[in-house]
Order: structure tokens, then C-alpha cells, then sequence
């Protein structure tokens, strides 16, 4: 499992791949964006970069300046997801072959920024 981070998003487990893991950082202000759609919940600004944040908890939430998130990259495209909590890998994992709890998922980058750019209209 050292190809993925696995964090906590609400009441989801996530495993995000580490290829498109940029970093990670505290939200900080997030500036929210009525019209944008879900997962989209805002944009805050991170080294100088101007970033859409992305929640895909059920449901989503507004999100604190000490929430973290992670910074994730896909070709030209990034974007901040909001989570809860980073897992230890000892927790990512069940070590006795059982299912983790809650099940783990594995995050489609390109498929998340996909569906952001549908839901947006852009090309």
C-alpha cells in the first residue's frame, strides 16, 4: 500500500494515489463558491497558486482554516481536497486480512477532475 495515502474524508476512507499527491497543507481561507458545482466547495490560494477545493464527503462541509487538505495533480490540473484525517499504514491496512473499517476506496484522480470539468461545462 506505499502507492497510496489513505485519509479520511467525513464518514470515507480514501486511498489517493501518491503519483498525483503535490502536498499537503492546512485549508487555511477558503473563499466559498455558491454556483460551483459539487464536489467543488470553494477556492483557497496555496504558494501563490489559486486552487479549486474539493470535498467528495457525504455531505459536503464548510471548510475550516485548520482543515487539512491535499494538494493533488492530474497533467495540468490541480486541485485541494479537503479531508479529515490522515491513516497511520498500519490502519490504512488490515493486518489480519479483514476488511478496513469503513471499506477502503480507491480515488480515480482523473475521473474526480473529469467530472469537475463536466459539471463546469469546460471543454
Amino acid at each position: 500500500m506505499s502507492d497510496v495515502l489513505v485519509v479520511d474524508v467525513g464518514d470515507r476512507r480514501v486511498a489517493v494515489p501518491v503519483a498525483h499527491v503535490r502536498a499537503i497543507s492546512a485549508a487555511g481561507f477558503v473563499t466559498p463558491v455558491p454556483t460551483a458545482p459539487l464536489p467543488v466547495v470553494g477556492v483557497t490560494q496555496l504558494r501563490g497558486q489559486i486552487l479549486p477545493v474539493l470535498d467528495v464527503g457525504q455531505p459536503p462541509r464548510i471548510v475550516q482554516p485548520q482543515d487539512p487538505l491535499l494538494v493533488l495533480e492530474y497533467g495540468p490540473a490541480r486541485a485541494a481536497l479537503v479531508f479529515t484525517r490522515l491513516c497511520p499504514p498500519d490502519e490504512a491496512a488490515a493486518s489480519d486480512g479483514a476488511p478496513a473499517e469503513p471499506p477502503l476506496e480507491r480515488l480515480d484522480v482523473g475521473a474526480l477532475f473529469d467530472l469537475v470539468r463536466a459539471r463546469a461545462g469546460a471543454p
